[in-house]
């Protein structure tokens, strides 16, 4: 009786020990998958919920808008913002750009690194056909 009472907490520890290490993955990938304001050295929409987003060190994102962005595909600049310029996933960054002449802005859902262009419109791709699915 006494050995299966030290075995449980034995077990129980371990399961922790293991979910710590996955949130701690976790927390890391969303932490490369950052980047600050003024690294983006160039960017291009995807269509009107995708940008792509080039920045210093050859480092290269997706974004993914909370919402459609509706004439974004046919603007010349875009204004990103976010608290203490830095961009991150799921913390209420913005896109600001005009359409139409008027002002526009949609919130950033999402940030995922890529290793190019053509990895990021072939997620974008993808995600719409399991979407239709």
């Amino acid at each position: 009786m006494t050995k299966r009472m030290l075995m449980i907490p034995a077990l129980l520890g371990a399961l922790l020990a293991g979910c710590a290490t996955t949130d701690a993955e976790q927390q890391s990938t969303a932490k490369d998958d950052c980047f600050y304001i003024r690294t983006v050295n160039n960017w291009s929409a995807i269509d009107d919920e995708h940008i792509y987003i080039e920045a210093a060190g050859k480092d290269q994102y997706l974004l993914t808008m909370k919402f459609r962005c509706n004439g974004i595909r046919f603007t010349n600049a875009i204004a990103l913002s976010n608290r203490m310029g830095r961009v991150c996933p799921n913390d209420f960054g913005r896109i600001t750009y005009r359409d139409g002449g008027m002002s526009a802005s949609c919130r950033i859902d999402d940030v995922e690194r890529v290793t190019s262009k053509e990895e990021a419109t072939a997620l974008v791709e993808s995600r719409k056909s399991e979407q239709e699915q």
